[in-house]
């Protein structure tokens, strides 16, 4: 493999990822809105790394698991990926001894 489907591989991690966490923030924005208006959604902007990790969570306790899947399988999917461009050979991460 050569050094530009490495960094297609990356890119398209990168872009799963990206994906994942625009999901999950829209989600948490959404169940934030829902709970407490506009200062809910105040919060959730201003949280948003907790607002991403947390919302999917509290889908799942209100019976929705698709929005899991999404952002924690795309999270996941987008790792994997970026995992595989860094362990393909010629890629500036393989040790060479």
């Amino acid at each position: 493999m050569g050094a530009s489907r490495v960094v297609a591989i990356r890119y398209v991690a990168l872009a799963g990822l990206v994906a994942a966490g625009f999901t999950g923030l829209d989600l948490g924005i959404r169940l934030a809105s829902d709970a407490a208006g506009v200062w809910g959604v105040l919060a959730a902007s201003v949280l948003f790394p907790a607002t991403i990790a947390a919302a999917p969570l509290i889908g799942l306790a209100l019976g929705e698991w698709i929005p899991a899947v999404v952002v924690y399988g795309g999270g996941f999917a987008a790792g994997v990926l970026f995992a595989r461009g860094n362990g393909v050979a010629g890629s500036r991460a393989t040790p060479t001894s």
